[in-house]
């Protein structure tokens, strides 16, 4: 009971007493504007999510009316509870994801303080939100945050486990295992293996709370799992184990052993050189706890995800806490040894990557064609580069070492708000958006339920551009095979030919554009 009393009031004298810092992360986390969604994953997550809701089945993920058989209902269900609570809007999509990553951004200011030490603990934190991987995936409808945030949860409540033995955490370093399965099922094994040596040597495992946390973690997937069982047969289940054996095989997203090594930094910018030089620093550390959690369990995970397969960067948002962590020792490190190579580093970072960035938006204002960016986003770009570049290039006019602090997260900061309050990171299909919306708009359709032809579904590019069109129709149906399915006075979306179209007389077209082709609007007359 005192345990219990005394977690109470741990918890609520951190949101107290940090209340006010927690408000400098809002421009980064939350944007009320227009969103709009790439098509995978998270535009077929949402577009479930919407099944759920239309057909009420909350335990079968289908896709175009068809069962989708490798993977659980974690992500959808959760954007379709969100949706049922706070109404079936865009933004209701994101919550799961806010909600998630804001405690991610709470635990990382905490591991902070448990690996290091109190004072600059929100610097690690406001590292991690503008680190481009968790920025770009943080504004994404999918599971990857969630699971990041499970995992870190999971090393936070085994280590307070281990300072404490407090029976909350005990059970919170049971509880996620169970979870994170529900959201990547065998990608859990990766963390669980990472952490599993402290687990043995801590002796957590041997507390009663523990495994009740590793047993109610697994209720969701046991239950979902039954339920699934219970109505479509173990036949389509087993799609869980074929996709691992799909993964682990040769496939598209195979890339070589070295892969992350060059992935992961990359996607560490602007804190990629700061966090190898804290990886390496920490390993000479005294302090084991330290030493493990910030050198050791990344090296376990980045070898387990090299011997694996498919390699994409988002399996390794896990280890963006602790890679903040770390990027916030790399830059004491950096300031406090007076020796040629640091010199050169600092003038790396502060000098050379602001100019070179300067240099490349220029050359992007006169070769729009190479990367496909429009006129707005190019502005866009050129602000934010501007925001990060000004305070970082200031940085020799200042002596004090809180204040360089405070320059060189006020670059990262200021671009990483503008961009995301701009939308670039959250309307990704801006044109769909709103050729979709003016003819929802314009045709009165919010009450009318609108098909796919599903025969329409012939490539990539096509399938694609029709779940980005479809997440914006009021009522969809499940998908029909096709056109002559379709009943009278009912509408569609279809991608075959007007000359074919011509042919029947059956079919008016009520909407067709070049951005939306090959997709237009159809009604059966």
């Amino acid at each position: 009971m005192n345990n219990k009393l005394n977690f109470k009031s741990h918890l609520r004298n951190i949101l107290q007493k940090n209340l006010w810092r927690y408000i400098i992360f809002a421009p980064i986390i939350l944007y009320f504007g227009n969103r709009s969604l790439v098509a995978y994953d998270e535009g077929i997550y949402a577009l479930q999510a919407k099944w759920i809701i239309e057909n009420n089945n909350w335990i079968t993920p289908m896709k175009w009316g068809s069962i989708v058989a490798d993977r659980t209902i974690g992500i959808q269900f959760l954007i379709a509870i969100s949706q049922k609570i706070f109404g079936e809007n865009m933004f209701a999509i994101y919550i799961p994801t806010i909600l998630f990553g804001s405690l991610m951004i709470f635990l990382t200011y905490e591991l902070h303080k448990e690996l290091i030490d109190k004072k600059f603990s929100l610097v690690s934190p406001l590292i991690l939100c503008t680190t481009f991987l968790w920025i770009n995936y943080f504004h994404m409808a999918t599971q990857d945050i969630i699971f990041g945030s499970l995992t870190t949860l999971g090393i936070y409540a085994s280590i307070k486990s281990y300072k404490s033995n407090n029976k909350v955490f005990l059970f919170l370093a049971g509880i996620w295992i169970g979870l994170d399965v529900m959201m990547k099922t065998y990608l859990t094994f990766i963390p669980f293996i990472g952490i599993l040596p402290f687990i043995l040597k801590t002796k957590i495992y041997k507390n009663l709370f523990f495994w009740i946390g590793v047993f109610i973690g697994f209720l969701p997937f046991i239950f979902w799992s039954y339920q699934y069982i219970n109505i479509n047969g173990w036949g389509t289940y087993s799609g869980i184990y074929e996709k691992l054996i799909t993964l682990s095989k040769d496939n598209e997203f195979t890339n070589p052993f070295y892969y992350y090594l060059f992935n992961l930094p990359l996607n560490l910018f602007p804190w990629t050189i700061f966090s190898i030089i804290g990886f390496f620093n920490i390993s000479r550390s005294k302090k084991k706890l330290s030493t493990y959690f910030l050198n050791i369990y990344p090296l376990i995970i980045i070898l387990l995800l090299s011997i694996f397969s498919t390699k994409t960067p988002y399996y390794t948002i896990m280890l963006l806490s602790l890679s903040s962590i770390n990027a916030f020792i790399g830059i004491k490190v950096i300031f406090n040894q007076k020796n040629n190579l640091f010199n050169f580093l600092k003038r790396l970072n502060f000098t050379f990557i602001p100019i070179l960035l300067l240099i490349l938006i220029i050359y992007l204002n006169f070769n729009k064609p190479i990367l496909n960016f429009d006129k707005y986003q190019i502005l866009i770009l050129n602000i934010a580069v501007t925001f990060f570049a000004i305070p970082w290039l200031c940085l020799s006019f200042i002596n004090s070492y809180r204040k360089k602090l405070i320059l060189i997260l006020l670059g990262p900061y200021l671009m990483t708000t503008f961009l995301v309050q701009s939308g670039l990171f959250s309307d990704r299909s801006r044109d769909i958006r709103i050729d979709a919306q003016a003819i929802v708009e314009s045709r009165n359709l919010y009450d009318k339920k609108i098909e796919v032809i599903t025969s329409g579904l012939s490539n990539e590019i096509d399938t694609k551009k029709i779940i980005k069109i479809a997440l914006f129709m009021p009522k969809l149906g499940n998908g029909l095979n096709n056109i002559n399915n379709l009943k009278t006075n009912q509408y569609a979306w279809i991608s075959i030919s007007n000359k074919e179209l011509k042919s029947n007389k059956d079919y008016n077209i009520i909407y067709e554009s070049n951005i939306l082709n090959p997709w237009k609007l159809v009604i059966k007359n």
